[in-house]
């Protein structure tokens, strides 16, 4: 009875998401566009209404107006915005990609160089050795300014998928700039103009690129790497829980901290996560279940997940995803808790994560982003499918 009256309660207060054409004040917000806003962190509790979205003033440097704040690759493509971005880059262009097969974009770096961009790109060691594709060779051939890297201790992967222009805006999220992302698999984007957020990745950048060896030397001597950046002043508020605005792999404490965002869950957790395999998270979500939280799991459906007697046994809901096409994946990685928090980015739930990659996951309270993500999650979980 008590998870019949929770279930009633969250459908009463919860924006109705399935439908983003019924979010409040969708026109006011302008969830496509961050419109030069400067954006901060904010605090949201499910019952209150969703502030009017008021634009900052106008200011130097990136012109980020215009720009998408998300982009759901069933919806809409990728390329057409990565160009935009990249072809208002003024000053430099950090991009750090597992994969990369998208000609648009590449040719929009080439134009950044042309006009006195420092572009320095960073590709996944196994991407490039011992035979790269032609889109990465075609980067390593240009002339750009290109390194490559596993992850830890020479294990993993570089499994970053992330841009960072003029230092000042950021793109992120699942989706490598890969024909797979374009054309077949569910993903999203990111598109983020929060000034402490850009500065970690920035920093996260900096730390790849002094232990990244140049693409045409990969066993040129490099640098021990130190300690991973992290943020500095944690100020995500959720349900008590103090959460940081980024965090980074190879063990910065990703795990731990999606653990205790879940674990100040009150109404409901929905994951959509290609990969699943971490004990600390599956712990957590036992936590939240056995507290009476609803927690619903939407996964790939060909990845191996460990945990499914006892997700049956905590009453956890499991729905599996296909791709858009036959060879395309449900490869998001994002979780959204109450309604309230979004957790995104590069992170599957998995040791290797923790352990080995680099990875980037933000945690934000924005409803510019919660609420269509939510919204994501519903639609996709309409559709998967609950297996036998």
């Amino acid at each position: 009875m008590n998870r019949i009256l929770r279930a009633l309660l969250l459908s009463l207060i919860l924006v109705p998401s399935v439908y983003p054409a019924q979010i409040p004040l969708l026109e006011t917000l302008n969830l496509r566009s961050l419109q030069n806003a400067q954006l901060e962190t904010v605090i949201v509790q499910p019952a209150a209404p969703l502030p009017v979205y008021t634009p900052a003033p106008e200011r130097g440097g990136y012109d980020w107006s215009g720009l998408p704040a998300y982009i759901f690759t069933e919806d809409e493509r990728i390329s057409p915005a990565l160009v935009a971005a990249i072809d208002r880059s003024k000053a430099t262009l950090d991009v750090a990609l597992y994969n990369l097969q998208l000609n648009d974009a590449i040719q929009a770096m080439l134009r950044a160089r042309t006009r006195g961009v420092k572009v320095r790109v960073i590709f996944d060691y196994d991407h490039v050795y011992p035979k790269a594709g032609p889109e990465i060779q075609a980067v390593m051939d240009s002339g750009l300014e290109t390194r490559v890297m596993k992850g830890r201790g020479g294990s993993g992967s570089m499994h970053c998928k992330y841009a960072v222009f003029d230092g000042t805006f950021l793109q992120t999220g699942s989706a490598n700039w890969s024909l797979s992302a374009e054309n077949a698999s569910f993903e999203n984007m990111m598109f983020v103009a929060d000034g402490n957020i850009v500065r970690g990745y920035s920093a996260d950048f900096e730390w790849m690129w002094q232990q990244a060896r140049p693409a045409a030397s990969p066993a040129a001597p490099a640098a021990k790497p130190g300690p991973i950046p992290s943020d500095p002043a944690p100020s995500v508020r959720f349900n008590g829980a103090v959460l940081p605005n980024y965090i980074f792999s190879p063990k910065g404490g990703t795990a731990d901290a999606i653990a205790k965002a879940i674990d100040a869950a009150r109404l409901e957790v929905d994951v959509a996560m290609f990969s699943f395999t971490s004990r600390p998270i599956m712990d957590a979500l036992n936590r939240a279940a056995e507290r009476g939280v609803t927690v619903k799991l939407m996964l790939y459906e060909k990845s191996a997940f460990p945990f499914r007697q006892e997700v049956k046994r905590n009453k956890i809901n499991l729905r599996l995803k296909s791709g858009r096409v036959g060879n395309g994946l449900m490869h998001n990685k994002f979780t959204v808790i109450d309604s309230v928090l979004l957790i995104n980015g590069s992170f599957n739930w998995s040791d290797t994560a923790e352990q080995l990659n680099t990875e980037n996951t933000i945690f934000t309270t924005r409803p510019e982003y919660v609420s269509p993500y939510k919204a994501e999650f519903d639609k996709l979980y309409l559709k998967a499918y609950t297996p036998r």
